[in-house]
């Protein structure tokens, strides 16, 4: 029997092990992912005039070790057959709000309000009784944007009402998955 055959295993093992080592944590783009919101917000902002505006808040991270430089970011309401893109976005506490771009998000994540918008080039978007599927898109630098994340909200007569009046609605996540809302005047 050969000796050089289990030394020659051996090496061929740990040079393979190395291999998708340096690939797991050196080399390895990962995806961008978005945990689930914890609040989803329907309403409007003020400044510089009444826009309406989707805000949530959630933890973005990267599944790779180097992480995910994100340029942009925009949510997506679908309600029926219409569709709206809220394209403006920004990141941070509501008294420290930063216009969205550059941002890196780790392996441990980011966690942050994320404020969506409607440009103020666009035609105004009225939020309505029924069901709403909100998107989250981002655009990681070097690729195309990709969809995040999809949840749904049901506004109901008495919300729609209230956003109607530029009131607020803020869905808080239950237990259960589903969101609950409640008029918030602003």
């Amino acid at each position: 029997m050969n000796t050089q055959i289990p030394g020659i295993a051996i090496a061929t093992i740990s040079l393979c092990i190395s291999a998708a080592t340096l690939w797991l944590t050196y080399l390895r783009r990962g995806r961008l992912r978005m945990t689930t919101p914890s609040v989803v917000f329907f309403g409007y902002d003020r400044v510089p005039k009444v826009t309406p505006k989707v805000f949530l808040r959630t933890l973005l991270y990267s599944t790779a070790n180097q992480g995910q430089v994100i340029e942009w970011m925009y949510a997506r309401l679908t309600h029926g057959t219409v569709q709206q893109a809220f394209s403006f976005w920004g990141y941070g506490e509501t008294e420290k709000l930063s216009p969205g771009s550059g941002l890196f998000a780790s392996r441990t994540g980011f966690a942050a309000n994320h404020h969506f918008v409607l440009s103020v080039h666009e035609e105004g978007y009225e939020f309505t009784e029924g069901t709403h599927e909100v998107e989250v898109f981002a655009r990681v630098v070097g690729r195309k944007p990709a969809r995040l994340f999809s949840l749904f909200i049901d506004v109901t007569p008495e919300q729609a009402a209230a956003l109607r009046r530029h009131e607020g609605i803020l869905y808080e996540r239950r237990p259960d998955g589903s969101f609950e809302g409640h008029a918030r005047g602003l």
